[in-house]
């Protein structure tokens, strides 16, 4: 069983997300968080395995969040705004996948399973967008560029 928590301010998306994910027999959404605060005191002891954090929040940005979470829980970032900078501020961060809040539900539930096995998940719009502000037309195009990236799945 995979266990989640959920951080955003607007709960429509936490709902949204809860409900998508509890369709799934091997998930469990045992957190919610409206604000970054709020996470910082109810997640330790919550034996959640993934995160799903929203980036832009009124009290402590996700960024600045993620480095305060619980060792050991894969976060995946959300937001609507998914510029390269913006992603790659998000992965030197640690976060181990990157979702736009205009993702599918089955690309949200791929980054969930992904990232619990220990991987990176990135949907390909996010992974071209960021070959791309790399000036990048492929990703085997530079030896560079790819060690940059297991440097920020490591």
């Amino acid at each position: 069983m995979t266990t989640i928590a959920l951080i955003d301010d607007h709960l429509i998306v936490r709902s949204g997300f809860a409900q998508l994910l509890g369709l799934e027999a091997d998930f469990q959404v045992v957190a919610e968080f409206g604000s970054g605060r709020e996470a910082l005191t109810g997640l330790p002891g919550r034996g959640v395995q993934v995160c799903i954090c929203d980036i832009s929040m009124p009290d402590i940005s996700g960024l600045e969040l993620l480095s305060q979470l619980p060792k050991g829980m894969a976060t995946i970032m959300l937001s609507v705004h998914d510029s390269p900078a913006l992603i790659e501020q998000a992965l030197n961060a640690g976060a181990r996948g990157f979702l736009s809040k205009r993702c599918s539900p089955d690309e949200l539930i791929a980054a969930v399973r992904t990232v619990a096995a220990g991987g990176c998940y990135l949907t390909p719009d996010i992974a071209m967008k960021l070959a791309a502000g790399a000036g990048i037309r492929s990703p085997n195009a530079s030896v560079r560029w790819r060690k940059s990236w297991r440097r920020a799945w490591r």
